[in-house]
């Protein structure tokens, strides 16, 4: 196995520090040392929005032991506003500090940071630390902050919109007006935590020697934070060195530069010493981005046969007090999607953000896409319903087929390759779905409630070509740059700037370079995440783009470095490079037992000029970059059973089928892996999980006590089934799939859910969907009737 340091092969979390792994800290950061150390504590509002009227820090400053305490007002000349990294026309960008100068927004914002020669000094002089604050008004709620009279979190804006967008194709008005039945609901995913196993952490250490600083931190996105430093601190970025080591999860919350990722650096810039800090689980649940948050308010007609007529819809998202971290991606990404794995002909779909006292909103696995699919996937169930059809009927008359690929949806996204009703069908059998719907009716009839559920989706994977990314409102560019070197020894080397964190990206390239040069896995070494030493990636690990996109770089790089070995083989054998076949760590003459060559002595040759080829130029190096066509869209079905406990209100998933797609596999048990911790994932968004704040913006969720997620008990055997249709729009035909296991969940659920409820229940249009929301709709029909 190809990793980024053989220390960690095979080490069990548990056998790592178990304080740093309970209270959620870097753990693998944590093993990174710099001589003389010192470390961050950041003093964060306890007011969701207030005007700072002092801060008084001299307790804090007379601590031993402590060596630094700053405040916004003091550092506010020497580092400039964190840029957001994704902006859309007519963007409202605030300026962002690392520390707030006047105003706090959210409950968990950084007020004064406290460096200290050990973390228990730095907590203790922070908790010494005394703010005056003039509390201001608060709007919690999206909808609420778009009324004129709301609140306003910025003095300076009209209104509390950050953005929007809006997306028309046809005649939307007219398809519905042409509808025999239009479903219209409001369908609500709420706000929740990515809670990957390890929170952020930054040490920074600057060498004045050579005028350079390194940066270790916990990210997915080595070059945006490289780029985050040299902007907001005016240090070249030839002189910033960013290091992401393994990462204990990230999920996408980490695929963004964070003010602290500017804060550290500066404080070692300042004091002359490396500086760590290291958020905890509380720290993070207030301060890591959060996600979801989004309102789709949703009008999607059919003629009576259950086809698709159009779809209206308007998409709000929730930012937080600040866009800077992602601003309203996650939400026109929901927009884009809304149509599915559907022909729909006429859309016209609005999108817009606005800002709330809450902490602002980021990325988590799926980015955008469950929340769009919980609308499509329960609206096509309600419209069944209406019109008398089985739910699996009324998707397989709307699906696009195979020979009408590639198809263009409403919304732009381009379908490229699938079989999607082959796809369903198979789901359908493997869970008898014949047989589960009579012991539905069977269980009905007696007072039970059981119920199965079905969503379908897609999932837009390989995220580029560099003229697409601005579309979604990133700044940066679609293409990846990989680094293939065989050393002298025989032995190979690959540089990739993706960063390793649960998804096998670094396992996934060795396979490709071992299937491509004939070597064995334990000879190739994979070094990620390292600005340094890797090629230049605008966007890094996320969007499902790694074994795409870097796979594709990587495959491309080998198959060169294969080809002049090829030419130095041929030379050193004094044979036809036609005549030559890779086999097992060099080239032999076909059919000639015993004439070969190691790669070794190839290596020897291309770097020691020993017997080269004329002309041929020395070494075996190349720097390859890829960028493909469009996106490659993944697909897949979920098929859910649950049991409803009338007496209580729980939902117990009974069985899971999971049906995916992502073309040609190049490690089957990285991809089963992936959905299946995608499709935990999405059990606990479902079920349990939701960040709450009261109405006067505190917030509910401090610890994970108060945040359940799912256990082992609560989470059934998802069986799995998989077709492999290439992509077109792929070098190796590869899909990515990181994010399609999370997509269908909610939706499968909720609409298994809905099945086992009465049958003249309310429509469930809300996440999570806890006990007593269900015990409350129970009650209400009981009163109706």
């Amino acid at each position: 196995m190809a990793t980024i340091d053989q220390t960690y092969v095979g080490k069990p979390v548990a056998t790592l520090n178990a304080e740093r792994s309970v209270r959620g800290q870097a753990i693998y950061l944590a093993d990174v040392h710099q001589p003389g150390e010192l470390h961050v504590a950041i003093l964060r509002s306890s007011e969701p929005h207030a005007r700072i009227k002092s801060i008084d820090t001299a307790a804090a400053r007379a601590l031993p032991g402590v060596k630094q305490v700053l405040t916004g007002a003091e550092i506010v000349d020497v580092i400039q506003p964190q840029v957001c990294s994704f902006a859309f026309a007519g963007q409202r960008d605030p300026e962002t500090r690392p520390l707030a100068i006047d105003v706090v927004r959210y409950v968990g914002e950084p007020v004064a940071v406290v460096v200290a020669v050990d973390p228990f000094i730095a907590e203790d002089a922070r908790d010494l630390i005394r703010v005056a604050y003039q509390p201001l008004p608060v709007v919690i709620d999206p909808e609420a902050a778009l009324a004129p009279d709301a609140p306003r979190l910025y003095p300076d804006w009209p209104d509390n919109v950050v953005a929007s967008t809006q997306t028309i194709a046809g005649d939307a008005a007219q398809a519905l007006a042409d509808a025999d039945t239009i479903v219209a609901e409001t369908f609500i995913t709420q706000r929740v935590a990515p809670l990957s196993m390890e929170c952020r952490g930054v040490l920074a250490a600057y060498d004045p020697g050579t005028e350079s600083l390194t940066v270790w931190s916990s990210t997915q996105v080595v070059h945006q934070v490289r780029t985050a430093i040299s902007q907001t601190l005016g240090l070249p970025e030839h002189r910033i060195r960013v290091i992401a080591p393994l990462l204990g999860g990230s999920f996408g919350a980490k695929a963004f530069a964070y003010i602290e990722e500017t804060l550290i650096p500066y404080l070692a810039l300042r004091l002359g010493r490396p500086v760590r800090w290291i958020e905890d689980r509380n720290e993070s649940l207030l301060a890591m981005a959060h996600a979801r948050d989004i309102a789709v308010k949703y009008e999607i007609g059919f003629r009576g046969d259950g086809t698709i007529t159009g779809l209206r819809a308007r998409v709000l998202f929730d930012c937080g007090a600040s866009p800077y971290v992602s601003s309203i991606s996650t939400a026109t990404t929901t927009g884009v999607v809304l149509c599915g794995p559907y022909k729909v002909g006429h859309c016209a779909i609005d999108v817009l953000g606005v800002v709330t006292n809450k902490t602002p909103s980021g990325g988590y696995r799926g980015f955008g896409q469950p929340e769009a699919n919980f609308a499509l996937e329960r609206s096509l169930d309600i419209a069944a319903a209406r019109l008398g059809l089985d739910p699996a009927e009324i998707r397989r008359r709307n699906f696009v087929a195979p020979d009408e690929m590639p198809y263009a949806c409403a919304t732009g996204v381009m379908l490229d390759s699938g079989r999607y009703a082959e796809l369903l069908d198979l789901a359908l059998t493997k869970i008898g779905y014949d047989d589960v719907k009579q012991q539905i009716a069977e269980s009905r009839a007696q007072g039970g409630m059981l119920g199965v559920g079905i969503a379908s989706y897609i999932e837009g994977t390989n995220f580029a070509p560099s003229w697409l990314v601005p579309l979604v409102g990133r700044q940066d560019s679609g293409f990846d740059t990989v680094i293939v070197r065989v050393e002298l020894s025989g032995h190979v080397r690959v540089f990739s700037n993706q960063t390793p964190m649960g998804q096998g990206i670094d396992t996934v390239l060795a396979q490709i370079v071992a299937d491509e040069l004939g070597v064995q896995l334990a000879d190739i070494n994979v070094t990620c995440g390292d600005t340094l030493l890797s090629g230049y990636a605008g966007y890094g690990s996320g969007a499902s783009r790694g074994a795409g996109v870097t796979g594709a770089a990587t495959k491309l790089a080998a198959g060169r470095i294969r080809e002049k070995m090829r030419k130095i083989a041929a030379h050193l054998l004094e044979a036809d490079e036609a005549d030559l076949e890779l086999g097992s760590g060099g080239f032999a003459v076909r059919g000639v037992p015993g004439r070969r060559v190691t790669i070794a002595e190839i290596a020897r040759a291309a770097y020691l000029i020993v017997n080269l080829p004329a002309g041929m130029e020395p070494g075996l190096e190349v720097t390859q970059s890829y960028e493909p066509p469009s996106l490659a869209v993944s697909y897949g079905v979920a098929v859910a059973i649950v049991e409803v406990l009338p007496a209580t209100g729980q939902i117990q998933l009974r069985r899971m089928v999971y049906g995916h797609d992502c073309g040609p596999q190049i490690n089957p048990r990285i991809v089963e892996g992936q959905i299946r911790g995608g499709a935990v994932q999405g059990i606990g968004a479902t079920l349990y999980e939701e960040l709450r704040y009261t109405d006067d913006g505190r917030p509910l969720v401090t610890n994970l006590r108060q945040y359940p997620v799912p256990t082992a008990a609560d989470v059934p055997s998802i069986e799995m089934l998989h077709l492999e249709t290439p992509s077109p729009f792929s070098l190796t035909g590869v899909k990515g799939v990181g994010e399609g296991g999370v997509i269908p969940i909610p939706a499968a659920i909720a609409n298994a859910v809905q099945c086992a409820l009465p049958l003249d229940a309310p429509q469930i249009t809300t996440l999570p969907l806890r006990p007593d929301a269900i015990l409350s709709a129970l009650d209400s029909l009981l009163e109706s009737r």
